[in-house]
């Protein structure tokens, strides 16, 4: 059976996932000549964006994360769940950061 907190954890990873394709897709459209896959920490997503380019790759890489995800959240003990959790909270508030950083940014 599905608990809230796995739920809540799954929601969250969508949520980090499509707040990182908005920021680097608005990364690239103002600063086209940097290259956008310096941004991401994820190796999976960079590689996958390097293969398959920005949409694309973040469709294929996306599927490959949130799998993984998914996987560990329905394996792992609730100690874990709820650290990852606090990490997911924090990943997302480094969204919000970077989102209003860009906004200050002018294009090249």
């Amino acid at each position: 059976m599905i608990t809230k907190l796995q739920i809540l954890l799954l929601a969250m990873s969508l949520i980090d996932l499509g707040a990182t394709f908005f920021y680097v897709s608005t990364f690239h459209t103002k600063f086209p000549t940097i290259d956008y896959t310096t941004l991401e920490a994820n190796p999976i997503l960079r590689m996958a964006w390097k293969q398959f380019g920005l949409h694309w790759g973040m469709i294929i890489g996306g599927i490959i994360v949130f799998g993984i995800f998914a996987l560990l959240i329905f394996t792992i003990q609730d100690k874990w769940k709820q650290f990852f959790a606090g990490a997911l909270s924090m990943m997302i508030i480094y969204h919000i950061l970077n989102f209003s950083q860009l906004a200050r940014m002018k294009p090249a």
